[in-house]
C-alpha cells in the first residue's frame, strides 16, 4: 500500500503573494502547464476571477485554525478530472497509474475483469458510468516518492470539502478551449 507525506497548501495567494490567515477563504486551481505538467495555484477570494485558462479543476476552501493538522482529498470531481487529464499523455502514464490506484483505494474507481492481461487495468467509475483503460507501469521507488510528493502538493487540502457543494464552488470539468 502507498503511504503519502502531505504538503499543505502554500498558504499564500498566487496573484498577490499575500499570506492567508486562519479563516481566510481561497480558491485552489489545478492547471495544465505548457510543458504538459500540472500545477496547483491558490487565490484569495478578492483575486479570484474564475477558473484560469487551462484549468483542470478547482475548488473553494478556507484556511483552518492552526494545529488542526488533518489532511483531506480535493473534491472527487477534481480527482477524476485530474485522472482523466493524466491519461491524455504517454508522458504521464506513471502518474496516471498511481492516481488510478489511489482512486481505487478511495473506492472512486473499481477494477473490472480485463481481457488485456497484466498490462492494462480496466477501471470503472460508478458516478459517471465511465470505464478507463489504464496501462500498468513499473515504477522505481525514487519515481514513486516523486509522484507521491506531486500528488500531495496538488490534490490534498487542510479541511473536508463537500462534493455536494454548489457548482460555483467545485468544478472537475476539463477546460477544452
Amino acid at each position: 500500500m502507498l503511504h503519502f507525506e502531505f504538503k499543505k497548501s502554500s498558504r499564500k495567494c498566487y496573484a498577490s503573494e499575500r499570506e492567508f490567515k486562519p479563516g481566510d477563504g481561497f480558491y485552489s486551481a489545478l492547471l495544465e502547464c505548457e510543458d504538459g505538467q500540472s500545477e496547483r495555484r491558490d487565490f484569495s477570494i478578492d483575486q479570484w476571477d474564475g477558473p484560469p485558462e487551462d484549468c483542470i479543476g478547482w475548488w473553494k476552501s478556507s484556511v483552518p485554525e492552526v494545529g488542526k493538522g488533518r489532511v483531506y482529498w480535493a473534491p472527487k470531481r477534481v480527482l477524476i478530472a485530474y485522472f482523466e487529464h493524466l491519461q491524455t499523455s504517454e508522458q504521464t502514464a506513471d502518474l496516471a497509474f498511481v492516481t488510478g490506484l489511489l482512486l481505487m483505494q478511495k473506492k472512486m474507481l473499481t477494477q473490472l475483469d480485463s481481457e488485456h492481461g497484466e498490462s492494462t487495468l480496466e477501471l470503472h467509475c460508478r458516478s459517471s458510468n465511465t470505464t478507463y483503460s489504464l496501462a500498468v507501469v513499473d515504477i522505481s521507488p525514487e519515481r514513486l516518492a516523486a509522484i507521491q510528493q506531486e500528488l500531495a502538493e496538488k490534490l490534498f487540502v487542510d479541511q473536508p470539502i463537500s462534493d455536494d457543494a454548489e457548482g460555483d464552488e467545485v468544478s472537475g470539468e476539463v477546460n477544452s478551449e
